[in-house]
């Protein structure tokens, strides 16, 4: 299985073999590297939540004033501590259902405006490589609780992002951003998801 530092070491030869492609084309050619995340816990009830954790990272190299080769990584998870099945009387209980979703993508950024605007509303349109991971105790009445891993689900996913940037100096912006990530577009009916995230952008 690619691990995260070969994955990355891969799109940053890439971006930049891109990059120096396109030099020519491009007198404001540079390198940005950002990060955002969100945080949010949903009550289902007094002792029932999900807690979800959404962040995102990588590099971008600019090819124009308004387009931008973009590789990141994106870590998606989600904590519910308790599920009960069975209605009115409880049959079996899973406890700390834990979800873990890592996106390695490659994409372009166009911003709307241009690069001379403080204001700057983006799209993002990219394609790239989806992992999943869930584990829970399980239990029910008269047996153990048993610990259960489900098989690592593994894909092919197409991304799009929408949101803009808030130049707050010349080398940082704020950022913030809804992403979705489609699972298996290869099939017919592929599962479409979506997270929103704030973070900053430094332009090296």
């Amino acid at each position: 299985m690619m691990k995260l530092p070969r994955v990355f070491g891969f799109v940053t030869v890439a971006l930049f073999l891109s990059s120096l492609s396109t030099a020519g084309l491009a007198a404001s050619n540079g390198i940005e590297v950002f990060g955002k995340g969100s945080l949010s816990k949903s009550n289902l009830s007094s002792d029932k939540h999900i807690i979800s954790l959404s962040a995102a990272g990588g590099l971008a190299f600019t090819l124009f004033s308004n387009i931008r080769i973009e590789g990141r990584y994106s870590n998606l998870s989600s904590l519910q501590n308790k599920f009960e099945i069975g209605y009115p009387s409880v049959v079996a209980s899973l406890t700390d259902m834990k979800t873990q979703t890592s996106i390695y993508s490659l994409g372009m950024d166009i911003s709307i405006l241009g690069d001379k605007s403080a204001f700057q509303p983006f799209i993002y349109v990219g394609a790239g490589f989806i992992e999943t991971e869930r584990s829970y105790y399980f239990s029910s009445a008269g047996s153990e609780v048993q610990y259960i891993r489900e098989p690592k689900r593994t894909g092919i996913t197409g991304n799009a992002g929408l949101g803009f940037r808030l130049m707050m100096a010349r080398a940082l912006a704020f950022e913030a951003e809804v992403f979705a990530y489609a699972t298996d577009v290869h099939l017919p009916n592929s599962l479409i998801d979506w997270t929103s995230t704030v973070g900053i952008r430094f332009y090296l």
